[in-house]
């Protein structure tokens, strides 16, 4: 049997990680969101909101991981990223959960080291 919906090249670590979301919204300000993460790889990361965000929708964003060296230090990895997939796919009522698949299109200098590290740390 072949898993068709599998496209991952990366590999997926459980991971509760706080995650501050930024999205403009259509007047041009910007709407934020402090989230906590269900899963991460280096390629992007998952997450649930009780906003829907449309597939295709660009989003700023910061990841909370620890510093590298074990000093207990955490640093708030800026990163960019964009939505791939959402469940339910269509907006639902007041109230409802979604979950959001995020794909990394941008990582600031380092911080592609950093997340690494901290996903080895995780699958240790």
């Amino acid at each position: 049997m072949t898993d068709h919906g599998e496209r991952r090249r990366s590999q997926r670590v459980d991971a509760r990680l706080r995650l501050q979301v930024r999205l403009a919204e259509d007047d041009g300000r910007e709407s934020a969101a402090d989230l906590e993460t269900v899963n991460i790889s280096t390629s992007g990361v998952y997450f649930r909101s009780s906003h829907y965000i449309a597939p295709m929708t660009k989003l700023a964003m910061g990841l909370e991981l620890a510093v590298p060296g074990g000093s207990g230090a955490v640093g708030l990895v800026q990163c960019q990223g964009l939505v791939v997939r959402i469940q339910p796919e269509e907006e639902q009522a007041a109230g409802a959960e979604y979950e959001v698949a995020v794909f990394f299109t941008w990582i600031e200098p380092d911080g592609q080291a950093i997340l690494e590290e901290h996903i080895n740390l995780l699958m240790a």
